[in-house]
């Protein structure tokens, strides 16, 4: 409990959270723009893991990995900007943890996408 307490002092003081327990509007506009850019960028670890699909030195299940990991990181990017976007009328701390929330399992696919990526072995 003591961890999340200091990460809720440390967002409270850097992010802009509010006595209120309400999200600053500069933060509710970082945030849209943050999950603009994890949108794009899913959109783009998908087209990477498509064109992988024609490459027949691939394993396929490798290529079948990437391609859920980018429909893994799609998915939550439109979690976090649906949740972006639901901050505009509710700017409550909640909201935001939840934007957080999916904001960091759109990173964690991605990361588990990059690892699956460096495992692809190069043509002998």
């Amino acid at each position: 409990m003591a961890v999340k307490a200091l990460f809720y002092s440390f967002f409270k003081t850097r992010v802009g959270i509010n006595i209120m327990h309400e999200v600053s509007k500069q933060t509710v506009e970082t945030t849209q723009k943050h999950a603009q850019k994890s949108i794009e960028h899913s959109k783009e670890i998908e087209e990477l893991g498509q064109s992988l699909q024609t490459d027949d030195r691939i394993d396929a299940e490798q290529k079948e990995r990437i391609l859920a990991y980018a429909e893994t990181m799609h998915e939550h990017a439109q979690k976090f900007q649906d949740l972006a976007h639901k901050l505009i009328e509710e700017p409550s701390t909640d909201v935001y943890s939840e934007a957080v929330n999916e904001h960091t399992k759109v990173n964690q696919a991605h990361i588990e996408a990059i690892k699956e990526f460096q495992n692809i072995q190069p043509p002998a």
